[in-house]
C-alpha cells in the first residue's frame, strides 16, 4: 500500500537548498541581541562579531549541532494522553482566541469572553484536536489589563490538553511558567518532566533573533518544554520576491533556533516550521493564506524530514471570512500538503480571514477537511483480497455484489470515505443541512453537553493564581 505524496523539491533541489543555506549562515550569518547567547555561540566554535551581533557557522559546526537535535519532541496534558511528535506521528492544534471572530451567520466581530470558554470547550471535546493555542489577544468586555488575564483563565480552568504558548513578551511567557507550576502542583506532577507547554519563539525576519525571544527559549529550557520555531518572512518586505529566496531566508531562520538551542541546551527538542506569506505590492498588506501556502508548506515537511526534525505548522485557512468556496478550496489544499508531507503538529484549527480570524464553525468544518485528507492520504491498498478478483469470480457478470464476503467484511471498515461534518446524502434528502450548518450544530451541541473535564482543586488552583493579579478584584472567582 502506498500513501499519496505531494512534492514541490526533489532530492536534488533539497540538497541544493541545503548547500545555500549552509552558504548563508558562513558568509552572512544571523544577528542575535542576546550577549550571554554571543558568547555561548563564540565558546562552541562560531565566529562572533560582538558589536554588530552577527554570528556566522561553519557548516561542520552546523552539522554537528543538528546530530544533537532530537527527531521527536514528547508533549503531553493534565490529560495524560503522550504525543509523540516526529516520525509519522500526526496531531492536531485548534485555536481559541483571534482578533477577530466570525458569528454563525454574522461577519467579523472583535472576540469576547464567552468565545474564549465556547472555542475551548469545543477543543477539549473534539477527539481529533490533541492540543489547544490561546492567542494573546483581549476581549472587549473585560478591560485592559485585566483582559489578558480573564481570558487566560477561562481558558485553563476548560482544558486538559497539550497548551502551545506563544509569548509577547517575557513577562508573559514567566505567567505561563508561573501557572503551569501552579497547575502541575495541584494535579500532582513535575514541571521538569511533564512537558505541558511547547513554547513558541519568534524569529524576527530577515534572520534576527532578539534577546526576549532568547530568554523565552531559556524558559522553555530550564524546564522540559519543546520549543516553536516561530519563522514567518513576508516575500518582498522581509525576505527576497520570490517563493525560492523566501524559502531559503526561511530555512535559515527554522535552522537558527535549532543551532542556539542545542549549544544551550544539547538534546532539548526544537519543532522545525515555516508560515512564509506574500507582500500585496500594490498595498504592502500581508496576504498569509495565499495560494502559494502550499507550495510553502510542502517544502516545509519535505526540509524538516530532512533536517530528521518534528515539524510543525498551521493547518492552513483563507484569505476570506465566509464560509464559501474559497475557503473550502484554500482550507484543503493547505491541509492536504500538511498531511501527505508528514507534518507532525497541524495546528491553528478554526483560523480564516487571513490568520486575523477564527469561528467555532470553522473548527469543525476543518476537522472534516481533516477527515478527507487523512483519507486521500492514505492512498490505495492494492492487496490480493480487496483487488476482489474471486468476487468477481463468484458473482459472475451481471451479478450483484451486496452479500458478497468481501462486501460484508468491509462494510465498516473505513474502505470508502466517511465524515459527520460532510453532507454525503448525495441529494437523495430533501432539506439535508449542509456542512456550514452541520458545523454549527455540532458546535452547539458540544457546548451544550460540555461536562468538566479539568479536577475541580486544579480550577481552584488556577482561579487563586490569578485573583491577585486583576485589578478589578470582582473578576475574581
Amino acid at each position: 500500500m502506498s500513501r499519496m505524496q505531494i512534492r514541490v523539491l526533489s532530492d536534488a533541489e533539497i540538497e541544493s537548498l541545503h548547500a545555500r543555506t549552509l552558504e548563508v549562515f558562513e558568509r552572512i550569518g544571523i544577528r542575535i541581541t542576546h550577549a550571554e547567547t554571543l558568547a555561548r555561540l563564540a565558546r562552541r566554535g562560531a565566529r562572533v562579531h560582538e558589536a554588530a551581533g552577527i554570528v556566522r557557522f561553519d557548516p561542520r559546526l552546523i552539522q554537528e549541532l543538528l546530530a544533537l537535535a532530537p527527531a521527536v519532541a514528547r508533549e503531553t496534558g493534565l490529560n495524560g494522553r503522550p504525543l509523540e511528535v516526529g516520525g509519522d506521528n500526526r496531531y492536531y492544534l485548534s485555536l481559541i482566541l483571534d482578533p477577530f471572530v466570525i458569528p454563525y451567520r454574522g461577519g467579523p466581530r472583535p472576540p469576547v469572553l464567552e468565545d474564549v470558554r465556547r472555542h475551548t470547550i469545543i477543543g477539549e471535546s473534539l477527539d481529533r484536536v490533541a492540543s489547544m493555542m490561546r492567542m494573546q489577544f483581549p476581549v472587549t468586555d473585560v478591560p485592559e489589563p485585566d483582559s489578558y488575564y480573564k481570558t487566560m483563565e477561562v481558558f485553563l480552568a476548560h482544558a486538559t490538553k497539550h497548551i502551545a504558548v506563544y509569548p509577547t513578551s517575557e513577562k508573559n511567557c514567566r505567567d505561563w511558567m508561573d501557572v503551569a507550576a501552579v497547575i502541575a502542583d495541584a494535579a500532582g506532577l513535575d514541571t521538569q518532566t511533564t512537558p505541558l507547554l511547547s513554547v513558541a519563539m519568534a524569529v524576527t525576519s530577515p534572520m534576527v533573533i532578539h534577546s526576549m525571544n532568547i530568554e523565552i527559549m531559556k524558559m522553555a529550557m530550564e524546564r522540559c518544554y519543546p520549543i516553536i520555531s516561530t519563522v514567518c518572512p513576508m516575500a518582498g518586505m522581509t525576505s527576497p520576491y520570490s517563493r525560492a529566496g523566501t524559502l531559503l531566508a526561511a530555512n535559515v531562520e527554522a535552522l537558527a533556533p535549532v543551532l542556539i538551542t542545542q549549544t544551550c541546551k544539547p538534546g532539548h527538542p526544537v519543532l522545525y516550521g515555516i508560515g512564509p506569506s506574500v507582500a500585496d505590492m500594490r498595498t504592502g498588506r500581508d496576504r498569509y493564506y495565499g495560494a502559494e501556502k502550499m507550495i510553502f508548506k510542502t517544502a516545509a515537511t519535505q526540509l524538516g524530514r530532512f533536517y530528521h526534525l518534528p515539524i510543525s505548522g498551521e493547518a492552513g485557512g483563507s484569505l476570506t471570512w465566509r464560509p464559501d468556496v474559497q475557503n473550502g478550496a484554500e482550507s484543503m489544499a493547505y491541509l492536504l500538503a500538511s498531511v501527505t508531507g508528514g507534518q507532525n503538529v497541524i495546528g491553528g484549527l478554526g483560523s480564516l480571514h487571513n490568520a486575523n480570524g477564527m469561528s467555532a464553525e470553522q473548527i469543525i468544518m476543518q476537522c472534516g477537511l481533516i477527515d478527507m485528507a487523512e483519507y486521500l492520504a492514505g492512498g490505495l491498498d492494492l492487496d490480493e483480497q480487496k483487488l476482489g478478483l474471486r468476487s468477481l469470480a463468484e458473482v459472475q457478470p451481471g451479478g450483484n455484489f451486496l452479500t458478497d464476503d468481501l462486501t460484508v467484511r468491509l462494510l465498516r471498515s473505513g474502505e470508502f470515505f466517511e465524515s459527520p461534518y460532510f453532507d454525503l446524502t448525495g441529494g437523495y434528502c430533501d432539506n439535508a443541512p449542509g456542512m456550514y450548518e452541520i458545523a454549527h450544530q455540532t458546535a452547539e451541541q458540544l457546548v451544550s453537553s460540555y461536562r468538566p473535564t479539568v479536577p475541580s482543586k486544579v480550577v481552584e488552583a488556577v482561579q487563586r493564581f490569578f485573583a491577585h493579579k486583576y485589578q478589578d478584584k470582582s473578576l475574581a472567582v
